[in-house]
């Protein structure tokens, strides 16, 4: 029997981050999608190591080097593992896939899921993973052999590929249907020391998730890597899951991934008694819907050990809320951080400014709803219009328009940039600069040290 290709798995260092054009998070997170295909790799008795260099920081030569010494690369352009707000600029992870040889190479991630043409030709890699990427790095690991006598890249769902310099194209990949089926991580091939969540969580961090897919039908999420339809691990192999990652990696913080984690109450209340009765002992926060949320459901979770939510709330302006198809309202937002606040859970909120015809006044109302939220952290942003998302559709955004290592990075249409940045800035100031925030934030801290930790 031939011996398996040796398989490297990169996340790169976020080296361009700097140069794009808001703000964004330098967020030193495990990468959830490569140390699963990992653990699927290794599963079928494959040599793989992952490197993380968004955690170790590398010079490009010594990532060179390292991955002249492996039979396959794969390097994803998403560093998180179904992040729906992909980076705008992409030139970090163009350095890194130029560094692999060529025939070596595979590329996969939101970007490559939406450009793959563009992105095969900057890289010269030799394939593309479209969407959901575990099982289509197993079977290029498995069945993809350039010196075969044939070229098997056609027979392998899931993916895309240069041929006589045109764009191939093989059939879609199913999703995995049944995620209970995956294996744990492989967080024993990860720096785990390195990843934290600062400020609001510190280290011994993992991120985790229960689900895959969305059924909410926002119009300036991205989709792309897992889909609409919601699947979903049953609550017994995700405590089984959770109860092993932190045991063995001595795990304090996890952050749940899912876009929308409570959408399923009586799957998180089963969860979250799960938990308590099991006796695990982490501090966790995930994301979810303002509609999820009940003074039940808050209860439950901040037993379990729940200290953190995330919530989307967009915008003030009843009017570009609607037009996000969220399906939420400013009253019901302000209520769900009214419970989490009274059952000692901090929230952070996310808003955003930029949307199509959106005035000045609107976007104040925005900032007006975040300070009567008073949540314990507020994050603003500006709308960036995804290719693959109903708002690029929106303003008719063609991805292959703009050079291969830039998105587009705002709302371009209707929007001046230098406007939006100064109402980023105004909307900080006026949430963070006044003696309310303060006292929410020394108040929500309090209430998380008397309670009752798991």
């Amino acid at each position: 029997m031939a011996e398996k290709p040796s398989v490297l798995l990169v996340n790169p260092h976020w080296t361009g981050i700097g140069r794009q054009k808001q703000r964004q998070f330098r967020r030193v997170w495990p990468p959830l999608c490569l140390a699963l295909a990992a653990a699927m790799l290794e599963r079928e008795g494959f040599s793989v190591e992952i490197l993380d260099n968004n955690a170790l920081g590398l010079p490009l030569t010594e990532v060179a080097q390292k991955a002249s010494s492996f039979d396959k690369v794969f390097v994803t352009s998403t560093p998180y593992d179904r992040w729906q707000c992909p980076s705008i600029s992409i030139g970090f992870f163009l350095e890194t896939a130029r560094a692999v040889a060529p025939e070596k190479l595979v590329i996969l991630g939101g970007h490559v899921t939406e450009r793959p043409e563009t992105l095969l030709r900057a890289t010269g890699a030799r394939a593309a993973i479209l969407s959901e990427p575990e099982e289509s790095i197993l079977a290029v690991a498995e069945r993809d052999d350039p010196a075969a006598g044939r070229d098997t890249r056609p027979d392998i769902p899931g993916l895309a590929f240069l041929s006589d310099g045109r764009l191939v194209r093989t059939a879609p990949r199913e999703p995995i249907a049944d995620l209970d089926s995956l294996p744990f991580p492989a967080f024993h091939l990860l720096p785990m020391e390195r990843y934290h969540y600062f400020p609001v969580m510190g280290r011994g961090f993992a991120i985790l998730e229960a689900s895959r897919g969305c059924p909410a039908r926002c119009t300036f999420c991205y989709l792309g890597m897992y889909g609409k339809k919601l699947r979903r691990k049953s609550v017994p192999r995700f405590l089984d899951e959770v109860e092993a990652v932190v045991s063995r990696h001595r795990l304090r913080n996890l952050y749940f991934m899912d876009l929308e984690f409570a959408l399923d109450r009586a799957w998180v209340l089963a969860f979250c008694k799960g938990m308590t009765e099991r006796g695990i002992l982490v501090n966790w926060c995930c994301q979810t819907r303002v509609t999820d949320m009940d003074g039940e459901v808050a209860a439950a979770m901040r037993k379990a050990g729940c200290s953190l939510i995330h919530f989307g709330v967009e915008a003030g302006n009843a009017e570009i809320l609607a037009s996000t198809r969220k399906g939420i309202t400013a009253a019901k937002a302000v209520e769900s951080v009214r419970v989490c606040r009274s059952h000692g859970i901090r929230t952070a909120v996310f808003m955003n400014f930029g949307f199509p015809g959106e005035t000045e006044a609107q976007m104040e109302e925005t900032i007006d709803l975040a300070r009567a939220m008073n949540p314990t952290y507020a994050s603003f942003h500006l709308i960036v219009p995804f290719p693959g998302t109903p708002l690029a559709e929106k303003l008719s955004v063609d991805p292959e328009a703009f050079p291969a290592d830039q998105y587009p990075s705002y709302n371009f249409v209707d929007q001046d940039l230098s406007s939006l940045k100064r109402m980023l800035h105004r909307a900080y100031r006026r949430f963070y600069l006044r003696p309310g925030w303060a006292l929410g934030f020394l108040s929500d801290h309090v209430k998380i040290a008397r309670s009752p930790t798991p």
